[in-house]
């Protein structure tokens, strides 16, 4: 067996807790789910599962990039803004 390589990631604390009990219903431990994981990307060449934006992410990209429904502002704007939300 491949000698394992400790590393360290950060993850959401509130994921991670829901997630370590799901791996126990399975009988596995987080690293044993990493594992996984990591190999089915190395098998797969990509993730594992499909990733789509929901629709309005793409409507406000695709509007960025036409330059449509935007307003110019600068730092300043962008305080007041947020102060005033």
């Amino acid at each position: 067996m491949t000698p394992r390589k400790q590393t360290s990631i950060k993850v959401d604390p509130i994921a991670w807790e829901e997630a370590k009990k799901i791996f126990k219903e399975y009988g596995i431990t987080a690293s044993d789910a990493i594992n996984i994981f990591l190999n089915e990307v190395r098998l797969k060449r990509g993730l594992p599962f499909e990733m789509r934006l929901p629709k309005e992410t793409i409507e406000v990209i695709n509007d960025a990039r036409e330059n449509k429904n935007m307003i110019q502002m600068d730092l300043n704007d962008f305080k007041r803004l947020l102060n005033d939300a």
